[in-house]
């Protein structure tokens, strides 16, 4: 099988499963990773040689609707929202330092928004109102190394470090009911802190057939990002419970089959994404939406004339636990996604 395509399968879902990380959905009353990060941990879709350049962009998008406490749905909230919408496009550019160590920088730009049923201003009637915001998110740099030699096409493990800086604005504001708040967590364009990544990658050549697998861990030091939550200001104007700085997670498993050469490859992969309840390092203070969830992947690969890649998979949700944060006695609940649709492109300069 074309090695390329495995390995486009699995890193470019690594690129863009980071929102979580990764990368990766965020919620209580919003969705389960806090926000959708920028995926610092980007890769190759085969070796990329020692002064060679390549380009990746991808987006990422869901629409989340449906409540859920713990593992069961909780449609009390449905009919009031929040109805939390994400969509996020990603641009990293990759350099290749020799055949096996690469270092790359990437920018993400979002454009989300956290609507939920309130009444106007002098009025008792009740409709949804909308916070939109959009732009540039925080900008990330990381450095890759196959650990084995890049001679072997059939199989090879590779790991990745890197840093996310906290560029991306962490106190944006909307209007709900006739005052400026801020807007939810999960749609801020950062956290308004530096961040530390961590990935692993791997995969396997068969004649036809590729079996693949990513894990990435986003390490948040930083204890609160500073801004109100949004709920508690909604209800508070003087509210000062703080949004917490939190980690993510994200990972992949998943096989494709080239059913015949030249033809598109298809795929199907196990995800999970979530936000711990703690911190690996540093306080976990503020408002919080931990809980994990999982999906079924199915997608398509596809290898254009020239070094050209395309990627296309959509995550379905297969099951979902949403804990409590141990810093608020209420019992979270979150807006969490049916469905996520993942578009990658890959060009080699």
């Amino acid at each position: 099988m074309n090695v390329r395509i495995a390995r486009a399968v699995s890193v470019i879902g690594c690129a863009l499963a980071l929102w979580a990380v990764t990368t990766v959905p965020a919620s209580a009353q919003g969705c389960v990773c806090q926000k959708q990060g920028s995926p610092v941990f980007g890769g190759l879709e085969t070796y990329l040689q020692g002064g060679q350049f390549q380009v990746t962009i991808g987006y990422r998008g869901y629409r989340s609707t449906e409540h859920f406490r713990g593992t069961a749905p909780f449609p009390d909230l449905d009919p009031n929202g929040p109805i939390n919408r994400q969509h996020a496009l990603v641009g990293e550019l990759t350099y290749g330092l020799s055949s096996r160590w690469n270092v790359a920088v990437n920018a993400p730009w979002y454009s989300n928004g956290f609507a939920v049923r309130r009444a106007g201003p002098a009025s008792s009637t009740r409709y949804f109102q909308d916070t939109p915001v959009a732009g540039l998110g925080d900008l990330g740099a990381r450095t890759s190394l196959w650990l084995f030699s890049t001679e072997n096409p059939f199989w090879n493990v590779g790991v990745s470090g890197g840093v996310k800086f906290g560029n991306g604005a962490s106190d944006r504001t909307g209007t709900v009911g006739g005052r400026v708040v801020p807007v939810d967590v999960s749609i801020q364009m950062g956290d308004g802190s530096v961040g530390y990544t961590a990935s692993a990658q791997a995969f396997r050549d068969f004649d036809r057939l590729s079996l693949y697998g990513t894990f990435q861990y986003l390490f948040s030091p930083e204890n609160t990002t500073g801004t109100p939550t949004f709920f508690g200001s909604l209800n508070n104007p003087n509210n000062s419970t703080l949004n917490s700085v939190a980690d993510q997670y994200s990972s992949q498993i998943g096989v494709a089959y080239q059913v015949k050469r030249g033809w598109p490859v298809p795929s199907l992969a196990f995800r999970v994404e979530g936000v711990p309840v703690a911190d690996v390092f540093g306080a976990s203070d503020g408002f919080r939406r931990p809980g994990t969830i999982t999906f079924f992947e199915p997608g398509i690969n596809m290898q254009l004339p020239g070094a050209n890649l395309v990627t296309f998979s959509v995550a379905i949700r297969s099951w979902l636990n949403i804990r409590d944060s141990p810093t608020s006695t209420r019992i979270e609940d979150a807006t969490v996604p049916g469905h996520m649709f993942f578009l990658g492109f890959s060009r080699r300069l």
